[in-house]
């Protein structure tokens, strides 16, 4: 076997196990926003609730989610590379240095609720004011479990470790969904809010035991060194570049605190449905290849690098590109069945339209978004994190000016088309680049294979659609079960047509996945006639 083709197998490999514990926390997300679409539709409660997730999420997105890994990796990978005991003395010292900003950012803002709430919330007042309040104090407790989570994580993943952190995001969803069900009944509020720091502790929680048996030993004080210098060298500009994520869901929810009651609750509703291919696809893709273009960038193999990111880039337009279609064709069926689901359920027909409106214009960005998490990583194994803060200073401004614009005008429309365009631009400028200093990317490579996904995508949505008008006419659409027909049908006549027409095409994604169902179906063949003897 080829190293090439050994490095395609590793990233196959993780990346199914990244994709199924991600499949299983998205399902579980979905049926979280049932639980509360159900419970809470879109009220003043959601609004709350949603926006008192910003200062945390600030807090840990800005400077763990997505900052720590791609700085600590890099480095902790080279010093693994050469003397373990060295690596696991600079990850402590990592460690205890980062835990220590976490609880100094985490008591200031205790401090400073009030003006804290006030700034990302301008618009609410009265209960949906003391409602913020109320959670931001009880979900700041959780960025702290949640650092220790994402560095052990980091830990894990450079060891190739993959399973146990993928699924710690189903226990947090879990942990959620307890809260909604059966605390919040018992505590209101307060037990919904319970629910949450419940689950970033079990986050946390569920990844010890794997730490210690790939033989990590943690050591109390923080030990100066070139590699712990270097981590925070390559730490603190990545910190600029999150930004852009961060400032950007900040935006939304000052804009949208002042759109009425449920806005904010149909804008996350929606980007919360999107964001389940995302994770699925996306993100699996982008955390398994993450350390192998970290070792090609340290091994200077600088084709490798290239092979790598042009195909991972490929496989990743080939899910998200149709999948981004087929939500654009099904979006009010898609928001009826997962937030409308049952009976006397808050969540409206007036709902559905709202939020199915916004989703069809995230769908739209999709493949933007999806791609965003490849290309950063790639600077950052390139140990380059200078390029996406000033990308992301631009594309901070822009975000600005067209939400600020489009909301006035669209309202949450707004806000969602506000949100793609700034997607599109962030993930323009960073191919730009990336391009400039790498040179050729597999160009011909990447242009013939993304028109062929276009083409037989464009064809599946065509089919999906017209399957919508034929199926409608034998179902009752005025009942859940008709909406379920309808959308499962039309759904399941695009993909089929999408495959068929890649396999005409020779797009060689869909030759390696009909062999793999064809591989599945027949051993679930096996083992139904070896049980039926």
């Amino acid at each position: 076997m080829t190293l090439k083709h050994l490095h395609e197998n590793k990233i196959a490999q993780a990346t199914v196990i990244i994709a199924v514990f991600s499949l299983l926390a998205k399902i579980l997300g979905l049926v979280r926003d049932a639980v509360f679409s159900h419970q809470f539709g879109t009220s003043r409660l959601m609004d709350a609730y949603f926006a008192a997730f910003r200062l945390p999420d600030f807090i840990y997105n800005l400077l763990i989610l997505g900052t720590f890994s791609v700085a600590f990796i890099p480095v902790f990978s080279e010093y693994l590379f050469k003397d373990r005991e060295q690596a696991n003395k600079l990850a402590s010292s990592i460690i205890n240095a980062t835990l220590l900003m976490m609880l100094g950012l985490t008591a200031l803002a205790f401090i400073f609720i009030n003006p804290l709430t006030h700034a990302i919330a301008p618009g609410f007042s009265g209960e949906s004011f003391d409602l913020t309040r109320l959670f931001t104090r009880i979900f700041l407790l959780s960025p702290l479990f949640l650092t220790l989570s994402s560095i052990v994580s980091s830990i894990l993943n450079t060891h190739k470790r993959f399973a146990l952190v993928a699924s710690a995001p189903i226990v947090y969803n879990l942990s959620i969904i307890v809260g909604a069900i059966w605390l919040y009944p018992r505590w209101g509020p307060l037990g919904l809010a319970l629910g949450v720091l419940l689950g970033a502790i079990l986050h946390f929680g569920v990844q010890v035991p794997q730490i210690f048996r790939i033989g990590f030993h943690y050591t109390w004080g923080i030990v100066d060194s070139a590699g712990f210098r270097k981590f925070w060298t390559l730490y603190w500009p990545r910190i600029f570049s999150m930004g852009t994520e961060q400032v950007t869901s900040l935006i939304v929810t000052i804009f949208g605190s002042f759109l009425g009651a449920g806005a904010l609750a149909a804008f996350y509703y929606a980007n919360n449905l999107q964001s389940v291919f995302l994770g699925i696809f996306a993100v699996s893709f982008a955390v398994a290849v993450f350390p192998l273009l970290s070792d090609l960038f340290n091994k200077e193999e600088n084709r490798g690098f290239k092979d790598v990111l042009a195909k991972t880039s490929v496989q990743i337009l080939f899910f998200i590109i149709p999948l981004s279609i087929l939500t654009l064709v099904l979006r009010a069926q898609i928001v009826r069945l997962v937030l409308g689901f049952g009976q006397n359920t808050h969540f409206t027909f007036a709902d559905t339209k709202i939020v199915a409106e916004a989703l069809g214009l995230f769908a739209v960005s999709l493949f933007a978004q999806a791609l965003i998490p490849l290309f950063s990583r790639a600077f950052y194994a390139m140990h380059n994190t200078v390029t996406p803060v000033i990308i992301g200073f631009v594309v901070i401004l822009f975000n600005i000016g067209t939400t600020y614009y489009l909301t006035r005008h669209l309202g949450i429309a707004g806000m969602a088309l506000a949100y793609s365009m700034t997607s599109v631009i962030h993930l323009a400028l960073l191919v730009m680049d990336l391009h400039r200093r790498l040179g050729n990317l597999h160009d011909e490579y990447l242009t013939v294979n993304v028109l062929k996904i276009i083409i037989a995508s464009l064809l599946g949505g065509i089919a999906a659609y017209v399957s919508l008008y034929v199926v409608a006419d034998w179902v009752n659409m005025r009942t859940y079960w008709g909406v379920l027909i309808q959308g499962v049908s039309s759904g399941a006549a695009g993909i089929v047509c999408y495959l068929f027409i890649g396999w005409l095409l020779g797009l060689s994604e869909t030759h390696d996945l009909v062999k793999l169902l064809r591989s599945v179906l027949g051993k679930m063949a096996q083992a139904v006639n070896f049980y039926a003897r």
